[in-house]
């Protein structure tokens, strides 16, 4: 009976200690056999210091400081593992890359068949779920009556943006850097300074610098990295002396005409703003995201957007697509 007893604990002990290896922190995944063996040794070794403590109970006092220095590792992991759990619980829903464009269908069938108020609420729970681009629901929920706080710029940034303006190129450059050392992922940021680089200061090598760390982040956007080098080469591209004054056309078509387009785009956003229902403000606003800086993502998210509003028809919603379609059709021909 005691034989039984101690070969069932024997069991039990081997089947927990195999279940707690998983938790080594030194498992790669990549190394099967590896892996395979550093656990086997593990619980091989812990099978026989409990055997040892069984035949030598005096023992008791060295055996559990040896498995917890075999075992401490492991420990460590699991605790990690559930405090990460507690704090911020992995998502294991399975990827549905066609999720935000359903909603975006549910937001405009609801809108279309008069249910105005449900399709606030579902723009509203979806801003705070994060699951549909928040620029996308913003735009759609002003354009059913419901006024949105626009985000404004953080200080330093605007700072910044002040002394470039000014002509202040190395104390700008020294805010900026300033930003991006305490986040590096601030996109703004790095891109007012490659501009700052590449155009005001000729040092086309440096954005690009700028460009490659900012390619680094994992939450920036490859759409966002392509708009910024396609930008650094518009930036430092050599322009005419007269190009260069100190204020800029007030006109979108003199902008794009002298390559500002960033400040061509902001002043179309501006303008939309206030003009929600022009529908050629939209479009050309989506004409030089697609067309200037051939960022079609950008253009097709822009579509989205009119589509989810009530202020265009249907003939106007279907002539857009058609002509972001044309845009990419000749870019595709285009020689690079």
């Amino acid at each position: 009976m005691i034989i039984l007893w101690h070969i069932g604990a024997l069991v039990l002990i081997a089947l927990v200690a195999w279940w707690f290896s998983g938790y080594d922190s030194k498992l790669t995944g990549e190394n099967r056999r590896e892996d395979l063996i550093r656990r086997i040794f593990r619980c091989g070794l812990t099978l026989f210091l409990v055997e040892v403590l069984f035949w030598l109970p005096p023992s008791v006092l060295l055996i559990p400081i040896f498995l917890g220095m075999l075992w401490a590792g492991c420990l460590a992991e699991f605790f990690s593992r559930g405090f990460r759990w507690l704090i911020d619980p992995e998502d294991k829903r399975q990827l549905d890359p066609k999720q935000n464009v359903r909603q975006l269908d549910l937001i405009a069938a609801l809108i279309r068949s008069g249910r105005k108020t449900e399709a606030i609420q579902l723009c509203e729970s979806l801003k705070v779920s994060g699951e549909v681009d928040i620029v996308t629901l913003e735009t759609t929920l002003e354009f059913l009556g419901v006024k949105q706080e626009r985000a404004k710029i953080p200080t330093p940034l605007a700072e910044a943006a002040r002394l470039r303006a000014l002509g202040k190129f190395t104390e700008a450059e020294q805010r900026l850097k300033s930003l991006l050392a305490k986040n590096p992922a601030d996109a703004d940021a790095a891109m007012m300074l490659m501009r700052l680089y590449a155009q005001d200061l000729r040092q086309p090598g440096k954005a690009h610098e700028i460009l490659r760390a900012l390619e680094k982040q994992p939450h920036v956007a490859a759409s966002h990295v392509e708009f910024a080098r396609r930008s650094i080469d518009e930036w430092s591209r050599a322009k005419p002396e007269k190009i260069e004054i100190a204020v800029l056309p007030e006109s979108v078509g003199e902008l794009l005409a002298q390559g500002f387009f960033g400040t061509a785009i902001e002043r179309l956003e501006e303008q939309i703003e206030t003009q929600p229902q022009d529908f050629d403000l939209w479009l050309k606003l989506a004409e030089v995201h697609a067309v200037r800086c051939k960022n079609f993502q950008r253009a097709e998210k822009i579509v989205q957007q009119m589509e989810t509003g009530s202020s265009f028809s249907l003939q106007q919603i279907e002539s857009a697509r058609a002509t972001l379609k044309a845009w990419r059709a000749a870019a595709a021909v285009r020689p690079a």
